[in-house]
């Protein structure tokens, strides 16, 4: 039986959104932002945003904290802001929600590369390979 998977992410600069999307093709399933529910049980979600103000942004905040427990099997959490715990402080919210998480987490130090704020078009964010290859690596063994 095929793993039902869904990808979920809240980005402001677009470095998560770049992250979420290798994440869906690895995957074979779409990113989706936190805007879009969980419509239907998925046996892993992947979910990540960034840190801001060395906390996880409050529209992820409350997307998770609605999540049914009972729509998600497990969760994988990332983030692209990994010198500040971004992924450990969403895995801290899910559980909280009763919610498995995987104890492997991705965090990627993109930092601020393209944000808005500091004059980046926040769009057409560009990992590198080795980055890629950590997000593929990661993918692979959440799913195995």
């Amino acid at each position: 039986m095929k793993m039902k998977i869904a990808v979920r992410y809240q980005s402001r600069g677009g470095n998560t959104k770049a992250a979420a999307e290798l994440i869906a093709k690895a995957a074979g399933v779409t990113a989706e932002s936190v805007d879009v529910p969980i419509s239907e049980p998925v046996d892993l979600l992947f979910i990540g945003g960034g840190v801001y103000a060395w906390d996880i942004d409050k529209e992820l905040k409350a997307y998770l904290a609605g999540l049914n427990p009972e729509t998600v099997g497990a969760a994988a959490a990332f983030s692209t802001a990994g010198g500040m715990n971004g992924a450990k402080k969403i895995a801290a919210v899910l559980k909280t929600r009763g919610i498995n998480v995987r104890e492997e987490m991705l965090a990627l130090r993109l930092l601020a590369r393209n944000h808005t704020m500091l004059g980046g078009k926040g769009a057409g964010v560009t990992l590198s390979d080795k980055e890629t290859k950590t997000v593929e690596d990661f993918v692979s063994k959440m799913i195995a």
